[in-house]
């Protein structure tokens, strides 16, 4: 804009006027003790004055205001476009410029807003204190999300080309799927009939359910259970056809196909189930935080825990420990008071496998007061390694984790033995404590299955040369003066009182990993419970929203259930033995009482033609005098009696 141009809107005001009129307004309150710079003049506030002005003092003016505008001006257009960038992030602090007035602005605008930034950041703080007292895991049992899915992992070892594509059908939407992502193999999913509610909520923590419709959904989980009571897993199939994402259908042929070493096949139909599980989540179900549950002991909700478990199984076998892991604590968090599948017993090796030692050392340090992890024999020797492996990173002696090492020999000893035998070790000390048969046979069966269940997982760890050295120092420690330290008698008190019988969920946890060393020292009580593969051992306290339809009692007689399946008519959920074809057989076979009406049903009987009628008359007949006769009398044991039927039998002879 030209100056005269500026004349003719400020009016040729003078210059001392102006500057009056700026030190006229009142000075705002800063709580800082900066020095205030010169406020900028905005040029349409000078609209209103009326007064002239030369033109070199208008010159001067019009260079303080041009100078003072450009800057403000720029930094507004940045500010601008930072803003569209940046929508759902958090406000960035604007810079502060020489003249310091976008700190001014701020505040102006703050206090006409009446906004109070203080109190609210202390209520945000407030909550977030209370709900870490009640959650202490969340510091340590944080789920990285990115590392749920395998693909992401074997990108980063194999590269992108290395992994398949994600499907481009248009029914899949492009996006970073948690656990699986979607192939073009794969049948369309419309509607899955699952869905995922709030259950309730307590002291900061979110409890969710899965839903079943009653629609659709229902009717197939019906149809379900009466096809795998059956045995056939061509009927199982058949209810996939119907529906492509059934859950326990894919668990079930998942687990199939897996027995019959299709692990491509048992691989695939996993994902799918874990794809529709994850279609069916609720918007404020987070997979990272540790404040989601869910029940295990509700049927509906246990298709998720049994799905993440065989993931983490399916992922190790491709080395793919990062994802393991990940599924592991998310699985852990579910039900961190349950612990339906024991994650215990894995969650530890995996940390060492992918070399995360702080979390071993935290975990420990958090939850041992608690859950006595150190009592258990797989944290008994990974707490040391891990301690060790820090050691060895922080460039420190190995006095405390040879320490640890030393009292996980003495309380679990078949453990140190296991891993001798197996990695070929020869201890030379004499008296041998680890390899002293008497000490061994103080482990129970218990104890003995988890010490192996351990050394099957683990065993690659304490073969890295590193590891041997330190290990042998500290068991031939233990083998020469086992008896001189503390606890030595309470380690052999607590092998043979504390693992009497193993609960539910390690029993739960052996089956569904199958390692036929560890799988064949359980109980016989883990048998007398449910074996299927969509859902093994279910928890006693088990409940749901409607359960599986059965049919009508029977009378027992198998007989009577053989010949009715010979009839035209038989239908085998609305059996009933006493009926044949359409008669009912209950008063001639039963004669005596009240309702006597056997004339009647010997009628309906003579009327049934053919050699058939004749042949099923004579039998009736037979089945009624036999089950009118008297019970056999009981055999008394006398004095004298197997001398008798001893001479009885030699006269036959004879």
């Amino acid at each position: 804009m030209s100056s005269r141009s500026l004349r003719k809107i400020r009016g040729d005001k003078d210059l001392e006027d102006i500057q009056n009129m700026i030190k006229s307004v009142p000075p705002k309150e800063k709580k800082d003790s900066k020095p205030k710079a010169p406020t900028s003049l905005n040029v349409f506030d000078l609209l209103d004055a009326g007064c002239s002005s030369d033109e070199n003092k208008s010159e001067e003016l019009e260079q303080d205001v041009s100078l003072t505008e450009m800057p403000k001006t720029a930094q507004s257009c940045n500010d601008k476009k930072r803003k569209k960038k940046n929508k759902k992030k958090k406000q960035k602090k604007v810079p502060i410029d020489d003249t310091g007035e976008k700190e001014d602005d701020l505040d102006m605008i703050l206090s006409e807003l009446d906004v109070k930034l203080p109190q609210n950041c202390d209520a945000c703080v407030t909550d977030n204190a209370d709900h870490a007292a009640n959650i202490v895991q969340s510091t340590t049992l944080t789920v990285i999300r990115k590392n749920l899915n395998s693909e992401n992992e074997l990108r980063r070892m194999f590269g992108r080309e290395a992994v398949e594509n994600r499907a481009r059908n248009s029914q899949f939407r492009k996006k970073n799927y948690i656990f699986a992502s979607p192939k073009a193999t794969w049948p369309p999913m419309t509607k899955c009939g699952i869905q995922m509610v709030v259950d309730k909520s307590e002291n900061g923590i979110t409890h969710f359910k899965y839903v079943h419709s009653k629609a659709n959904y229902q009717k197939l989980q019906q149809m379900f259970w009466r096809a795998s009571h059956l045995a056939d897993p061509h009927a199982v199939r058949q209810v996939l056809e119907l529906h492509p994402y059934h859950l326990d259908t894919l668990l079930h042929l998942s687990e199939v196909c897996r027995v019959s070493e299709d692990t491509q096949t048992a691989s695939d139909l996993l994902n799918r189930a874990l794809f529709c599980l994850e279609k069916a989540f609720h918007p404020s179900f987070n997979v990272t935080s540790v404040n989601c549950r869910l029940d295990y002991n509700r049927r509906e909700n246990r298709a998720l825990f049994i799905s993440i478990f065989r993931q983490i199984l399916f992922v190790s076998l491709k080395s793919c420990w990062q994802t393991a892991f990940e599924l592991s604590k998310f699985l852990y968090n579910l039900a961190p008071e349950q612990d339906p599948l024991a994650c215990l017993l894995l969650i530890d090796t995996l940390a060492l496998k992918v070399e995360d030692f702080n979390f071993v050392l935290q975990f420990v340090d958090e939850f041992n007061h608690s859950l006595k992890l150190t009592m258990l024999p797989n944290f008994s020797y990974s707490f040391p390694l891990a301690q060790f492996y820090k050691e060895i990173v922080d460039g420190t002696s190995h006095e405390q984790s040879s320490t640890l090492l030393k009292k996980a020999i003495l309380n679990c000893p078949m453990i140190a033995q296991l891993i001798c035998e197996k990695c070929s070790f020869v201890i030379e000390s004499n008296p041998q404590y680890v390899m002293n048969e008497n000490v061994l046979k103080s482990h129970t069966r218990s104890l003995t299955q988890q010490c192996k269940l351990y050394l099957e997982r683990s065993i690659d760890l304490w073969k890295d040369t590193k590891v041997v050295h330190w290990f042998k120092q500290n068991v031939e420690y233990v083998n020469n003066n086992y008896s001189d330290m503390p606890g030595h008698q309470e380690s052999v008190h607590r092998r043979k009182t504390v693992f009497l019988s193993p609960p539910l969920n390690v029993m739960r946890h052996i089956f569904i990993s199958d390692i036929s060393s560890v799988s064949a020292l359980l109980p016989t009580t883990a048998f007398e419970s449910s074996q299927d593969p969509h859902d093994p051992m279910p928890p006693p306290s088990s409940y749901a929203e409607y359960q599986p339809e059965t049919t009508r009692p029977r009378s027992g007689n198998p007989v009577m259930a053989f010949i009715n399946s010979l009839m035209p008519g038989f239908d085998q959920n609305a059996q009933n033995d006493q009926e044949i074809g359409g008669v009912h057989l209950g008063g001639f076979l039963n004669p005596a009482g009240e309702d006597n009406q056997a004339g009647q049903w010997g009628e309906q009987l003579r009327n049934i033609p053919g050699d058939f009628g004749v042949a099923l008359r004579d039998m009736l007949a037979n089945l009624y005098i036999q089950d009118n006769q008297d019970p056999m009398p009981e055999v008394i044991d006398e004095a004298g009696s197997d001398n008798e039927e001893r001479n009885v039998v030699e006269d036959d002879l004879d």
